[in-house]
């Protein structure tokens, strides 16, 4: 790994850029484990992390087709969105209410990360200039992990840890890209990464040293988060190319599939092994979802 410290950064307050839009409706299933939900006027609503507490966040599309990320808090969605931004994604929210995500501004093409904290928004750039960044992952500490890419190609994109203003760029030996997801610390970081022959493959970075992660008899395998007992989620394709998701549990995995769903993907776990993340209909929706102690 190299490291190189810059920060670039702006902050901007958070203030009656948070609309609170009523109370959830809830679907459920299966002695109240399952809960199906969706952002009101919605029919795209992808939940992406889960705290001990159980407040979700996510990103919604509204019907002008625009994305925003939300918190779901006590059956209440809250929409956020970034000050004068055209994009916004929450990917991920750590146990003392920290939000990382990305967003774009308007008549801008460039993506910036950022993390909300305390109602402000900070901006994180990639060292060098003209290059998209996103935010992907959270530690409780505050340490930040995404992607850095130029332009649209993401998939030859580089990894970074932003720990306490210095870039810390995190690179799959060999890979054509790496993209870190999620950080418990600076010894452990979890994501996925493209090999030479275009396939994905989870991987843990511990202590230095990488190793590959993937779901058995899968075609390509993306690990979307872990929580602080080392427990990881995340998704993978089948032989059959259908899209599922996963929990992966002292080296054991468990595959995650909504019924009747024509896809599903795991994003967020909380120490308490609840999940969040998405499934598509056969109508074409996407709705978000919560499931109670997976690994049971």
């Amino acid at each position: 790994m190299r490291s190189r410290k810059e920060l670039i950064s702006t902050t901007f307050s958070v203030h009656s850029l948070i609309l609170v839009v009523g109370l959830v409706t809830l679907a459920h299933a299966g002695e109240n484990q399952f809960v199906s939900f969706d952002f009101p006027d919605s029919t795209n609503t992808q939940a992406t992390a889960i705290t001990p507490s159980g407040e979700i966040v996510g990103r919604y599309f509204s019907s002008d087709g625009r994305q925003h990320g939300f918190v779901l808090n006590e059956d209440r969605f809250t929409s956020l969105d970034v000050p004068s931004a055209s994009f916004t994604d929450a990917a991920w929210i750590n146990s003392r209410g920290d939000i990382v995500g990305t967003y774009t501004l308007e008549g801008e093409s460039q993506g910036h990360a950022y993390v909300l904290r305390n109602a402000t928004f900070t901006t994180i750039d990639f060292p060098s200039g003209n290059i998209n960044t996103t935010g992907f992952g959270i530690s409780n500490a505050g340490d930040v992990v995404g992607v850095g890419f130029v332009g649209s190609d993401f998939f030859h994109g580089h990894g970074y840890l932003f720990r306490q203003g210095q870039f810390t760029f995190i690179d799959f030996p060999g890979a054509l890209g790496t993209f870190p997801t999620m950080v418990l610390n600076p010894r452990r970081v979890v994501g996925a990464y493209l090999d030479t022959n275009s396939r994905l493959h989870g991987f843990l970075l511990y202590n230095g040293e990488f190793s590959t992660i993937d779901f058995p008899d899968s075609t390509d395998t993306w690990i979307t988060g872990i929580n602080t007992k080392g427990d990881a989620v995340g998704f993978y394709h089948s032989k059959d190319g259908k899209m599922h998701g996963f929990v992966r549990s002292k080296r054991k995995f468990v595959s995650v599939d909504i019924p009747d769903a024509n896809s599903t993907v795991t994003n967020g776990i909380n120490p308490q092994g609840n999940v969040v993340g998405f499934y598509t209909t056969p109508d074409g929706h996407t709705h978000g979802y919560f499931l109670a102690e997976a690994l049971d």
